[in-house]
């Protein structure tokens, strides 16, 4: 009996302790997650000792940085994440969007400040960096230092502010800081390095931009000095981050320029986060894509290519269909790529305002803004559908546009597609016969409005079937028709545009021979070496550091739990 009763109690407090030991780390466990907006979020969790030390450097373009190779930065390098590509606001009117994107860790739409105007400004709802800090770890001692009143009095609230009267006080304040012991995270603002590119030219071909970053690099050389000079700095865990807010205009040559958001040097910056623990990983400029080479042919104004009769064969009709076909944009009337409803290829009688009630029968693809719109009319109604979801049109470089009409369901419908990514479809079913009898046409259609496109065209593909999704994904970016193609027999033209002008036409390499006349046999034909379907900027931006990336990165270093209702756009980098 001793023995049985002796065997049960072991028993029990094993499961005791099991239970206990399983309820203690879901305890831990549920105090690192993210709690739901409007529950209590106070997380009591215990991490190392871990400092920040930012420093932000206005006007700084990466480029340049690299350029110089200059001693400290340099000697960072081998224990730090870095690159020299990353990029700042693409939407910022003045410097202070930037700041805040660094600051705040959201995009200028979140935090309101687009220029250098506060007033529009939401850091009540997306506050700074310190403020998520201070929240988690009331006891943290945060300082920041600038030359600049305005970054110290929208910055400033949630730690301890210095105004510095130039950038040598600024490195003096930060040294003379960086002798407390009392410390989680310093920040210094820079700005001579801007003040010289303005003054100047922002490139290291200018010398007083090149001596305003030589210089400050015996700056954050002297600043490293004083950190590791601290008495606990052997015990402590500094997270070093070096970054410019943004870089500044500069005419980059031709051939360095491949139109996309890596060739605008105001948005070029640099970032280095380095620490002894960190491995060197290098974050460079990320693959763009193909480039489409050879002579083509730019349909501005009323510049157009026509079939010289009507030809049954492109009319939509009830039946399936897919229409292809590249573009590269111009700068338009407006000095921007945003264009108001011009034509790029339809086949109708004309294009313009009261489509919806005059009877213009068949189809048109026209751009709007910075997307594209398939509007078409048949016998028994009308409508359009916009490409305005998803990924719009990259400026500058060359996009694919595909819009396939299927029947599914018992029902119509068309499916828009921008460089082989799905972006909207709509039922159809009640527009009826799409069919016109008038000729089909790329560029410009007749019309009363003041529409006017910019842009090159070219590998345009009219197919009498519905392509499939993965079709449409795999050939987007692809020149050309293989005559091993899976749907080549169902290829009804096939318009390259790529060369010089053949008598005044642009030739029809299909299986009908459907060759376009132009409406001047003089239209002269530029040569071009542009990247094809490139990410879209957004893409882009994902895959380098960015402004509002800092945050993320101090949040992660400190451990501070990042909360999902914070909203944040940064990522953190890894140097694995």
């Amino acid at each position: 009996m001793k023995t049985e009763k002796l065997q049960r109690n072991i028993k029990l407090l094993v499961l005791t302790l099991l239970t206990i030991s399983l309820f203690g780390r879901c305890q831990e466990d549920f105090s690192k997650t993210i709690p739901l907006p409007g529950e209590d979020e106070e997380i009591d969790v215990v991490y190392g000792e871990r400092k920040v030390l930012l420093l932000i450097v206005d006007g700084a373009r990466g480029q340049s940085v690299r350029d110089a190779k200059t001693p400290t930065l340099t000697r960072l390098l081998p224990k730090a994440i870095h690159t020299w590509v990353g990029l700042s606001e693409e939407n910022a009117q003045g410097i202070a969007a930037n700041w805040t994107d660094i600051f705040t860790g959201v995009n200028y739409v979140k935090h309101g400040v687009v220029d250098n105007n506060f007033a529009t400004n939401k850091l009540d709802i997306y506050p700074s960096i310190f403020s998520r800090i201070t929240e988690f770890n009331p006891n943290a001692k945060i300082e920041i230092i600038s030359p600049n009143s305005e970054f110290i009095a929208n910055y400033g609230t949630d730690a301890e502010a210095k105004l510095a009267t130039n950038d040598n006080d600024v490195k003096n304040k930060v040294i003379a800081t960086l002798a407390t012991t009392d410390l989680s995270m310093v920040t210094a603002h820079f700005e001579d390095v801007l003040q010289a590119g303005e003054n100047s030219g922002f490139d290291l071909s200018f010398p007083q931009y090149r001596e305003a970053i030589n210089s400050f690099d015996s700056t954050v050389d002297e600043i490293l000095k004083a950190l590791e000079k601290r008495e606990q700095y052997a015990r402590e865990d500094w997270l070093v981050i070096i970054t410019s807010s943004q870089g500044g205009h500069f005419e980059i040559p031709p051939t360095e320029n491949d139109n996309t958001i890596f060739s605008n040097p105001t948005l070029n910056t640099f970032s280095i986060f380095y620490s002894p623990k960190y491995s060197s990983k290098f974050i460079g400029k990320p693959y763009i894509g193909n480039k489409l080479s050879g002579e083509f042919m730019r349909f501005n104004d009323v510049k157009y290519a026509e079939l010289p009769t009507e030809n049954e064969l492109f009319n939509l009709g009830n039946a399936d269909f897919t229409i292809e076909l590249k573009i590269k944009k111009n700068r338009g009337s407006n000095n921007n790529y945003r264009f108001s409803h011009p034509s790029i290829i339809g086949k109708r009688q004309t294009w313009q305002g009261g489509w919806d009630r005059e009877l213009m029968y068949g189809w048109v693809i026209h751009l709007s803004d910075n997307f594209w719109v398939f509007n078409a009319r048949g016998d028994k109604g009308y409508g359009e559908v916009k490409a305005d979801q998803n990924q719009r049109l990259n400026d500058a470089t060359w996009n694919t546009i595909t819009i396939v009409g299927l029947h599914r369901e018992d029902k119509r419908w068309v499916r828009l597609y921008t460089n082989g990514q799905f972006n909207r479809e709509a039922d159809i079913t009640g527009w009826g016969n799409l069919d016109s009898e008038w000729p089909l046409r790329i560029g410009f259609l007749p019309t009363r409005e003041s529409w006017r496109s910019d842009a090159y065209l070219a590998d345009v593909k009219i197919w009498k079937t519905a392509m499939p999704d993965d079709m449409v994904r795999q050939f987007s970016c692809d020149l050309g028709v293989d005559p091993n193609h899976p749907y080549y027999d169902n290829l009804a033209g096939f318009w390259p545009i790529i060369g010089s002008n053949t008598g005044g036409k642009i030739m029809d390499d299909g299986p009908f021979g459907a060759h376009l006349n132009l409406g001047n046999a003089n239209y002269p034909t530029t040569v071009l070496n542009d990247f094809i379907c490139a990410p879209s900027t957004t893409q882009l931006g994902q895959l380098v550091p960015r402004t509002y990336d800092i945050s993320a990165q101090i949040i992660s270093w400190l451990k501070v739990p990042r909360q999902l209702n914070w909203q944040l756009d940064g990522r953190v980098w890894l140097d694995k």
